[in-house]
């Protein structure tokens, strides 16, 4: 049996209306894909998970401050600049020759870790 299963924070993406359209929907788009056959057996599962209790970078969401605030910024200014870094090594020993993933991999923490060996 297919499962479709959305996950989103209570109280602050959907409606009961919009959830009941959102099961409606996302089972109509899987049969226009894989056939008729298959609508007795979709299940459309929607998971709310409460305020609080889940977060990002750390911080226990909603944090409208901490998601528009300097530390949020700074975090996402960082992992671009790691990722940025990555992506230049990877060309350059796509370049050279094939390069491990393992010491792209040891970049990325090295340079998440300000440059100190990762333990």
């Amino acid at each position: 049996m297919p499962i479709i299963t959305v996950q989103f924070i209570k109280d602050v993406v959907a409606n009961d209306e919009q959830k009941r359209e959102l099961i409606v929907k996302l089972t109509d788009t899987f049969i226009s894909v894989v056939g008729e056959v298959a609508r007795p057996y979709v299940y459309c599962i929607i998971q709310e998970t409460p305020q609080m209790e889940w977060g990002i970078g750390g911080k226990p969401m909603p944090d409208l401050a901490f998601l528009i605030g300097p530390e949020y910024r700074g975090m996402h200014a960082k992992s671009n600049e790691i990722m940025g870094a990555v992506v230049e090594q990877a060309a350059k020993q796509g370049a050279a020759g094939a390069g491990e993933a393992s010491e792209k991999d040891d970049v990325a923490a090295k340079m998440w870790l300000g440059g100190k060996d990762h333990e």
